[in-house]
């Protein structure tokens, strides 16, 4: 039986592609860029882009925060600053703690039965302390674990090393499960970890030989079946 719910955040429990979507457009009215639809596909396409190289070791986390604008004024033509452009998105993405309409009810439910929560997610500190805080989520949590303070990110093996040495269940990894809808990132990293994993196949994703996860759900409410009753 299960005890100690490892959640990731972004995809999972908080709703990151409206909270871009919204951050980007807000970036863009505090500079008075001159931008159109199309500029936000660009630069979602150099922000993927950045990200990669930054899992690879290519570019560090400061790097990152500014190369993703630089490549997307260099691509588009947009005149900006990138520093102030990365200054002012991280600001206004902080404020966007939007949650998927069935979080807080599968956080309250779950504490209420008696299982002990934890958040494990990749991203800049800044961003995800800010969001969480808008979010009011903190509370649910005994533990956050956010890549850039740890130094690793997700599925890194040294990342999920840590949250067994802070939590102290690195015998009981039997009774813990990661949750979280990254194949590469949480169920991966989980499966290496010696966890058991439950992937959230929201989009019905095929599913990846390399990567099999112990359980798989379509939608997070799903979870309180799974997990059905009080410990």
């Amino acid at each position: 039986m299960y005890r100690y719910l490892f959640f990731d955040a972004d995809g999972t429990l908080f709703d990151f592609e409206q909270a871009e979507h919204n951050a980007f457009w807000k970036m863009a009215e505090s500079l008075s860029l001159p931008l159109e639809r199309k500029h936000e596909q660009d630069y979602t396409r150099c922000n993927a882009e950045v990200w990669k190289q930054f899992e690879k070791g290519e570019v560090t986390i400061d790097e990152l925060k500014v190369k993703r604008f630089a490549n997307f004024a260099s691509e588009t033509g947009i005149f900006l600053d990138a520093e102030e452009a990365s200054r002012s998105y991280q600001y206004q993405l902080s404020g966007q703690g939007i949650l998927f309409d069935e979080s807080i009810t599968v956080l309250e439910t779950l504490k209420e039965r008696g299982y002990t929560l934890f958040l494990a997610t990749n991203g800049i500190a800044e961003v995800q302390r800010g969001r969480i805080a808008v979010s009011n989520t903190e509370r649910y949590f005994d533990h956050i674990f956010i890549s850039e303070e740890l130094g690793y990110q997700k599925p890194d093996p040294r990342f999920f090393a840590h949250m067994f040495e802070v939590t102290g269940l690195g015998e009981q990894k039997q009774f813990s499960l990661m949750i979280g809808d990254s194949l590469s990132s949480d169920i991966a990293g989980g499966i290496a970890s010696g966890m058991d994993t439950l992937w959230l196949n929201k989009e019905g994703k095929p599913q990846d030989p390399k990567v099999q996860p112990t359980y798989t759900h379509n939608s997070l409410s799903s979870v309180l079946d799974f997990l059905n009753g009080p410990l």
